[in-house]
């Protein structure tokens, strides 16, 4: 279960000193093994020291998903120079480092870092610049950031946060390709800072490892720690190994690659819609098998399912007949909202119910493939449709509530059209 981001404070703490940023170059280069203050020629063929400048030493109190950044400065033999910056992060006492977010600094060293506060448990950070044939990587001082739950029944003090009354969650998919549109994408979320639902395909062309490496982290990554995603056709175009490998057992395993989260006081059912590869979507798969026995259970008011092929479409693939054992399923238990991707467009439905006719007690779907890939013409115009759009990237913002939510497409581009409304959940 994942907190509201509004319910946890994070205390962030600074454990090694960092430099003060320089106003200039330095005018001679320090041997790293050199007696303090002994200063020597750089040699034209010996490798020459990074310095990674600029992060304060200082202690803040943050909420759990708020947007983090430093402003640094790389200098490489004492000169500022353009390199590659990654932020990597682990659990403290873990060795594993995973990467959440790379950049490539200006031609003169300089470089915003920007991570997002991670929604429980105690993380360490390290900053590192790619070595080349002439410089030497170095690593930067760890961070260590602590995230706890404060005592609701104490009222919060002066510092505290008061907890919201909703929360903001951003749903987008058909993201990484290179060259794509991610970058732009991405940036909206950074503009309001909230939990990321990725509906699918996020790393083109095969899901492979160096597909996410270089098409989806670059500009995702960084979102990692409050991202919750299913996986889309490209992912299984390689097995969906690397999937798994860069998300973690926290969103399922490849045996079951399904998992139900708490998002806002909703209840997020993230399903796969790749029914041929994980034993079928049918009554008595394991799939829903599983998810009948999640809507035995008690369920919050409102309520939402994830996966990537659409139900109902009008774009070039047009609606996917296999989810409908789960779409019954789902809309037989109340749910209020299906998210999905896999068009490369934006589409609303009207609240639809198994057999697609309107219902005021069906499910509304949401189509966003618009995270990154390029866009593609809609062709039909299916029964339900209410709004369609594939003039911009973009995402789709939802306000959640305990009993209601807002949606607002966000478009990338200044004149791309949106779409907003309000309604009750069911």
């Amino acid at each position: 279960m994942v907190p509201r981001a509004a319910a946890s404070v994070v205390t962030l703490t600074v454990t090694a000193a960092w430099l003060a940023l320089l106003s200039g170059p330095a005018p001679a280069t320090v041997r790293e093994d050199a007696a303090p203050g002994a200063a020597v020629s750089a040699s034209p063929t010996a490798k020459r020291a990074t310095a990674i400048l600029g992060w304060q030493e200082t202690t803040r109190r943050v909420t759990a998903g708020e947007r983090l950044s430093d402003r640094i400065r790389i200098f490489t033999g004492g000169q500022s120079s353009q390199r590659t910056v990654r932020l990597l992060q682990a659990r403290s006492g873990s060795d594993v480092w995973r990467t959440i977010w790379r950049g490539k600094t200006s031609a003169r060293g300089r470089i915003t870092v920007r991570w997002t506060a991670p929604d429980s448990g105690v993380w360490r950070y390290r900053a590192k610049v790619a070595a080349t044939s002439k410089a030497r990587a170095r690593t930067a001082s760890t961070r260590r950031i602590v995230v706890w739950t404060p005592d609701t029944s104490i009222a919060p003090g002066p510092t505290e946060p008061t907890p919201s009354s909703e929360s903001t969650v951003h749903v987008t998919g058909d993201i990484g390709q290179c060259g794509g549109a991610a970058d732009e994408t991405a940036a909206l979320i950074d503009s309001a800072p909230g939990p990321l639902v990725a509906t699918g395909d996020l790393a083109y062309p095969n899901g492979t490892a160096a597909d996410f490496a270089n098409c989806y982290d670059p500009s995702y990554g960084r979102f990692t720690p409050i991202t919750f995603p299913v996986p889309g056709n490209h992912e299984y175009n390689s097995g969906a190994t690397a999937y798994f490998d860069f998300f973690g057992d926290r969103v399922g395993t490849p045996a079951q690659p399904w998992y139900a989260v708490n998002l806002a006081g909703w209840r997020f059912y993230m399903l796969n819609s790749n029914c041929a590869q994980v034993g079928g979507c049918g009554a008595g798969s394991p799939q829903y098998s599983w998810l009948a026995d999640q809507l035995r259970s008690d369920q919050p008011r409102c309520t939402a399912a994830v996966w990537h092929h659409p139900r109902w479409s009008s774009g070039v693939h047009g609606p996917d007949t296999n989810t409908a054992p789960l779409y019954t399923l789902l809309a037989d238990h109340g749910t209020d909202l299906l998210l999905t991707g896999h068009e490369h467009n934006y589409e609303r439905f009207a609240r639809l119910d198994a057999a697609g006719r309107t219902d005021p007690s069906g499910i509304r779907e949401f189509v966003v493939g618009t995270g990154g890939a390029a866009l593609r013409e809609i062709p039909g115009l299916a029964a339900g449709s209410e709004v369609r759009l594939n003039d911009s990237h973009g995402v789709l913002r939802l306000t959640l509530r305990a009993g209601d939510f807002d949606w607002r497409f966000v478009p990338t581009e200044a004149n791309g059209g949106t779409d907003a409304g309000s309604e009750q959940c069911a």
